[in-house]
């Protein structure tokens, strides 16, 4: 069956852009994701302006864009005042992509005449247009949704649209940390999860795994923030060549290190997405959450699960206290994979 394009009010005439500015989501993995629509809008706006809106602390990552990057901070203005900031700047048209009532607000105070997004949070009002969805909700890919604000210009293809930062070799060299820089190849393991423990593969199998990718000949890395800093030691125990480096790097230091690496293993989390957008072959791990919805849009991906009859739950916490998603997702099917991929 063909794909469904939200529906476009016939009254809703489609003018052409003269400047864009788009909302990114505040979540890293969403962002990174995001970065196929932004993609998509510079291919369907050639020689348009097209600014993003980023959340403090993202304004460095090497984002695609054709223009500048405003920063919005939540602890400096609200959502209306940072949006009226904007008033005079030229724009046409905004898009919104994170669902949240304050994020269509902050387009309705910008005064930007097209404010592009979907309906509900109270948002009809704010936007014009609101779209309405096509598919059940999280039925589809994440990207897929945001896509579907471009169709009152034009069908973007997802396969077309992968997450993708612009990182040349130069750039990876800059953020690369210090320790990394003469550093044999090596694998990342990125066992944390912001969400939640329902995201998170055991400790102990990370272990294994890591144990078995350094008895291959592999040096591991362990990458995190600082709270993993105690998780990284245990899993790089009595293992040779293994570098704990959580809480040891910035978010740029961070894409940096991954790009340069052969291979990650991770939850469905944002360094899974950064992956993702850098291009490296990756190992994705999901439990409570679904792959149709946030699957990584990577064609070097591999995606285990261990599907049961209470998942996807989306809950940050087991609500049955068992947790067999992730339990029971042995860590011989990670090795096994990486192993095929590390050969490619």
């Amino acid at each position: 069956m063909p794909e469904q394009t939200p529906h476009i009010p016939a009254h809703q005439a489609a003018p052409l852009p003269k400047a864009v500015l788009i909302r990114t989501p505040n979540w890293l993995g969403d962002l990174m994701m995001a970065t196929g629509f932004i993609r998509a809008a510079l291919e369907m706006f050639p020689g348009v302006r097209i600014d993003l809106i980023v959340r403090a602390g993202f304004e460095r990552l090497p984002l695609p864009r054709r223009g500048e990057i405003r920063v919005f901070d939540r602890k400096t203005a609200s959502a209306g005042a940072f949006g009226k900031s904007l008033r005079g700047a030229g724009y046409s048209h905004f898009f919104v992509l994170p669902p949240s009532f304050s994020s269509a607000w902050m387009a309705f105070r910008s005064g930007i005449p097209h404010r592009i997004g979907y309906a509900g949070e109270w948002r009809s009002l704010l936007l014009r247009p609101a779209l309405r969805h096509s598919h059940a909700p999280r039925s589809v890919h994440l990207v897929r949704e945001y896509l579907d604000l471009l169709a009152p210009w034009g069908h973007a293809e997802l396969e077309a649209q992968p997450a993708g930062l612009d990182m040349p070799p130069e750039w990876v060299e800059k953020h690369l940390p210090e320790r990394l820089r003469e550093h044999p190849p090596y694998v990342v393991l990125a066992p944390g999860a912001e969400y939640g423990p329902a995201k998170q593969w055991p400790d102990e199998h990370y272990r294994e795994t890591a144990r078995a990718l350094a008895d291959a000949g592999w040096p591991v890395v362990v990458a995190g923030l600082a709270k993993d800093r105690e998780l990284g030691a245990e899993i790089l125990a009595g293992l040779a060549g293994g570098l704990n480096l959580c809480g040891e790097t910035g978010l740029l230091e961070l894409t940096a290190l991954l790009a340069r690496a052969r291979l990650l293993i991770s939850n469905d989390s944002g360094a899974m997405h950064m992956a993702a957008a850098a291009g490296i072959p990756q190992i994705a791990l999901f439990g409570s959450t679904n792959p149709h919805w946030t699957a990584p849009l990577n064609p070097r991906a591999v995606l285990l699960q261990n599907p049961q009859p209470c998942a996807p739950c989306y809950r940050r916490t087991c609500p049955l206290g068992h947790l067999r998603c992730l339990q029971e997702l042995p860590p011989g099917r990670a090795v096994e994979a990486a192993l095929k991929l590390l050969a490619e």
